[in-house]
């Protein structure tokens, strides 16, 4: 399950609880990707504190997501929190990737200075 909010004028945060089968992993990108079609760029926060292990089809849609999207992004954190499991499958993620701009953090104060963002505001869509 996931919820995405937008929190700035090119900024979201993707807030991800349970498991991640393929089918919802599909409807992720595409609910995300309809959400940040017509921007230049964008920056995100993905908040998987809650988040159980990827299944092997939803790591390789996500990181062909990710990898479409490599020119787009600004900058992501992704909040893993205190799980080495997780923490380590999500960077092997984000280094297949490949970019820079994606970084691991444990927490939301983190994840926006990496963003540089002083304050979230949930938008209503």
């Amino acid at each position: 399950m996931y919820r995405i909010e937008k929190i700035g004028e090119n900024n979201f945060y993707v807030k991800v609880l349970g498991t991640f089968p393929p089918s919802v992993a599909e409807g992720f990108i595409n609910e995300f990707g309809e959400k940040i079609k017509d921007f230049k760029n964008f920056s995100v926060i993905v908040d998987g504190v809650s988040f159980i292990l990827l299944n092997l089809k939803s790591f390789e849609i996500i990181l062909n997501f990710l990898k479409r999207n490599n020119e787009k992004l600004i900058k992501s954190a992704w909040i893993i929190g205190i799980n080495p499991v997780l923490d380590k499958e999500i960077q092997i993620l984000l280094d297949r990737a490949e970019s820079p701009k994606r970084k691991i953090v444990h927490n939301l104060e983190d994840a926006k200075k990496w963003l540089e963002i002083e304050k979230i505001f949930i938008e209503k869509s």
